[in-house]
Order: structure tokens, then sequence, then C-alpha cells
């Protein structure tokens, strides 16, 4: 009977150690620096996604004369792309042509600084030979003389000067009739395409009159809102991923995937809504994003911490 009752007892012994043991938690079990790292919980956003986000151009300018006066030309027409830095139209500028020229001939002109340096040479050498005359025979030349002599030389070298800050003077008036000149020029402050015209050839215009209004499709502004519970999840530069959503009709353009980034997040919440409003810079290749359309978009949370890591 004892061997019985003692293996009864082992049997007995390593099962209960084995209830006690499966009562130890993971963490207990493999130490306090032995734990493991947390998975994702099933509940848990990588990314968000919103609805009927507009579209909107960023590169919208509409071209104005900065003062009165006649149209010489307005060179695009509506449709036309033109280039940045391109003059697309200009004022009547005659006068202010003519005064640039005259301040670009003035500005060039060095005689004034040339007959400094040759009366500062002739007065240099007049001071040498009294000098030098005064050396070989004592008191030929008086005091007084050779005083008058350096004077003169000193002279001549203030009147360099005074050459070189004249002529400086030129060639700032010479930019002061170029910057007037050039407010009788509209130029393109970027690559675009010319959506209205106003004004044309030989009208009349004021200070502040629209000429013409350009845009580049080249990029859009992709606007919604997030919702207050993931405002503090969302940051500038975030990459986000847009795609057109079209109500009532169903178009391929709608399967394209456009990448942009976050550029701006509201510091305020709208009180009844309860939403930020968002917007990102958004590549539009192929002008195929248009202004006035909607589209769905998706802002990735994981990429986003990643790169604020």
């Amino acid at each position: 009977m004892k061997p019985f009752i003692a293996i009864t007892t082992a049997v007995l012994m390593t099962f209960c150690w084995c209830s006690i043991d499966s009562t130890i938690s993971p963490h207990e079990a493999l130490g306090q620096n032995d734990v493991p790292k947390k998975a994702p919980t099933a509940g848990s956003k990588n990314a968000i996604s919103l609805q009927k986000c507009r579209i909107k151009l960023i590169d919208e300018v509409t071209l104005a004369s900065d003062r009165p006066g006649i149209l010489k030309f307005v060179e695009p027409e509506e449709g036309d792309f033109v280039s940045k830095d391109q003059e697309i139209a200009r004022l009547i500028d005659d006068a202010a042509d003519a005064a640039r020229n005259v301040a670009e001939h003035k500005a060039a002109n060095t005689v004034q600084i040339r007959f400094a340096k040759k009366a500062a040479a002739l007065a240099d050498t007049e001071l040498q030979i009294g000098k030098d005359t005064n050396f070989r025979l004592p008191g030929t030349v008086p005091e007084i003389e050779i005083e008058r002599l350096k004077l003169a030389y000193e002279k001549s070298f203030l009147q360099i000067e005074q050459a070189d800050e004249e002529r400086t003077v030129l060639r700032l008036n010479l930019k002061e009739a170029e910057a007037q000149l050039d407010t009788y020029r509209i130029k393109a402050p970027f690559d675009g395409t010319v959506v209205k015209v106003y004004k044309q050839k030989g009208e009349a215009v004021r200070q502040g009159d629209e000429i013409l209004s350009l845009v580049s499709t080249r990029r859009v502004k992709v606007e919604g809102y997030v919702k207050i519970q993931d405002i503090w999840n969302v940051k500038p530069g975030a990459p986000v991923t847009v795609r057109l959503n079209i109500p009532g009709i169903d178009r391929p353009e709608e399967k394209i995937e456009f990448l942009g980034r976050i550029k701006f997040v509201d510091v305020g919440v709208n009180p009844v809504t309860r939403e930020a409003r968002v917007w990102a810079e958004v590549n539009n290749r192929d002008n195929i994003l248009r202004t006035g359309l909607t589209a769905t978009m998706t802002i990735d949370l994981r990429k986003q911490v990643a790169q604020q890591k």
C-alpha cells in the first residue's frame, strides 16, 4: 500500500503545482524586462478617411494694373498657357521708357571720374616738382605755395570721391526709372492658364483694375473636416491619398489615386459640428482633380508617426 500512496501523492502534487502555475500572468512569468510588445488592437486606427472633401485651386490669381493708363497690348486669350515671368500685358509707357534711357545714359557717363583722376595726377606732379626743387635749392618755392599744392592734391582726391558718389546716385536713379517702367508691365507670377480676360488693347484702366485671371492646376487643395476624436492625431506633413468621388456617375478617374500631404490643421473646432477643418496639397497629374468636385481623402497615421520619430 505504501508505494501506491507515494505515487498518488506525487501525481496530486504535480497537478496542484500546474494548476497554481497556470494562474501566473505572462508578464510575471517572463519578468519585468521581457514583456512582449502589444500588437495593435482591432479597434485602433491606422488611417482616417474624410468623405465629401472639396477640391480647390491653390494657384489662382487675378492680375491688375499697378497704375492708371492705356493698355498697349493684352497678349494671351482665354485658354492660353503662359509661363512664369512672361509679360502678358503692358500699358503705354513711351514717356517712362524715355526717362529710363536718360537715366541709363547718365549712369554710364564716366567723364567726371576720369577728369577728377587726371586732375589728381596733375596735382600730384606739381606737388612733387615743388618738393624736389626745394630739396635741390631750399627756399626756391615758398612754403605757402607748397601748402597750396598739397591742398590741390587732396582736393583732387575729394573730387574723385564726389564723382563716385554722383555716379552711385545716377545708378540709383536708373534703378528707380526701371522700377517705374516695370509698373507699366503685367507679368505672370507662375506657369498657368488664362481663364478670363477683362480688358483689351486700347482700353483705359485705373490702378487696381482687373486685366485677366490666371490659374494653375499643377497642384490643388483638398479640404475636409476631421472629427473631434481624431483632431489630435492629424499633424501638418501627414501623407494623404485622394480619390475622386462623384455622386451619381461612375467614371474610371474615380479609381486613380493622388498623393499629397496635409498642409493645414485648423486651431479651432466648430462648436456645432465638433469638427476641425484640414486641407492637403495634392499633385494633380493630367488635370484630373478639378475645382468644384468632391473627393475622399485618406490620412495615413502610421507613416505620420514614423516621420515624427
